[in-house]
């Protein structure tokens, strides 16, 4: 029941044969059954996947199966999981490293500490599914006005250079955001729709201490896991939409402010993806051993991965029918490494074990 309402929410309009299905919110049993018209097979076979990446993604399968058991967490996770293995990869890792403009870079610099000066003055981003924070720690807002424009039409060609040349499309600036003290970033694929070419343009920090950065960790094609500390001025260029992402320890520190920019291929041949086709994918096992009384789950946590080894600081405890089985700790996984095949304190539940099978 909780998995059919929750489908149901979902207003998906799909296209089976050439022939288009009416926009009626169908049912779970409807999705599947249009998922079984399609031929569609699981493990997927879209595109060729690497022997650390296809190991990657069936340890976290088995992480979801066992772990997550609301209904709303589980099938955000599948989500993520599917977005992941459906769309294409342009580069060779998913992620680079460059100095940016250091004119624009000092334009930038110059915004920022102007609205670092009037810290108490600044707006607040208010609360968002994916960052945890303190209590009254929001993410504050520095607003650039033009220069944000200025930014993503200078830094364009860049982009396309990086992603092999093809030509692209602006979608997104957004900064900068100031993260404060105590924020996490939960790990997450970017909107399928149009943030496909990205890149994080570091502008400026304040540690508590400089030994302890917060880096942000990204994984690559071949399924490591790296963890990257950005010097202000320089940009991580990445497939965001590709790529899982996130920054799972605290930051210590005032804040941490960079702007995001975002861009999508031009050509609809080379790009044409949308959370409707992610969850036509989807696999109809996905909510085996959904849980009805565990509700959205303990770590819902909004468009995200919620698994264990990619949980954030300050994420809730994992928790089964109101019972703590496993609480959040720090994260130091080795970067450029990768997964075990189960990480400490992790062993597969037997089927059916403490669920409801649906």
């Amino acid at each position: 029941m909780m998995v059919a309402l929750l489908i149901c929410f979902l207003c998906i309009i799909l296209v089976v044969n050439g022939q288009s299905i009416p926009a009626h919110r169908p049912t779970e049993e409807e999705r599947v059954q249009l998922w079984h018209d399609r031929g569609n097979v699981w493990p997927p076979e879209w595109q060729p996947e690497t022997d650390g990446m296809k190991r990657l993604m069936s340890h976290r399968e088995v992480e979801l199966q066992t772990q997550v058991k609301g209904g709303d967490e589980r099938w955000e996770n599948w989500l993520q999981l599917t977005q992941s293995r459906l769309v294409p990869k342009f580069t060779q890792r998913g992620f680079d490293i460059i100095e940016a403009p250091k004119e624009l870079f000092e334009k930038l610099k110059d915004a920022v500490e102007k609205g670092v000066k009037k810290w108490d003055t600044l707006p607040s981003e208010g609360n968002i599914d994916v960052i945890y924070h303190p209590e009254n720690m929001e993410p504050k807002f520095v607003n650039l006005g033009s220069l944000q424009r200025e930014t993503i039409d200078e830094l364009k060609h860049l982009h396309e250079g990086w992603a092999g040349g093809m030509e692209l499309r602006a979608t997104s600036a957004y900064g900068v955001r100031l993260y404060q003290n105590g924020s996490s970033l939960v790990m997450h694929h970017d909107k399928v729709q149009t943030h496909v070419i990205s890149s994080i343009f570091h502008i400026a920090h304040e540690y508590d201490d400089p030994n302890e950065q917060w880096p942000i960790e990204i994984e690559d094609h071949d399924g490591n896991l790296h963890s990257v500390n950005l010097k202000p001025g320089q940009m991580l260029f990445y497939e965001s939409a590709k790529c899982l992402h996130g920054r799972m320890q605290e930051l210590k520190g005032k804040y941490y402010g960079s702007i995001f920019l975002h861009y999508q291929p031009v050509e609809k041949e080379v790009w044409d993806y949308s959370v409707d086709k992610i969850i036509e994918h989807v696999p109809p096992h996905w909510r085996y051993g959904v849980d009805a009384s565990e509700g959205k789950g303990s770590r819902w946590c909004g468009a995200a991965a919620s698994v264990d080894s990619r949980t954030a600081e300050g994420a809730p405890h994992l928790k089964r029918r109101g019972k703590i089985i496993k609480e959040t700790v720090p994260h130091n996984y080795l970067p450029i490494q990768p997964p075990p095949e189960y990480y400490p304190g992790e062993e597969p539940e037997e089927a059916g074990t403490d669920s409801e099978e649906l």
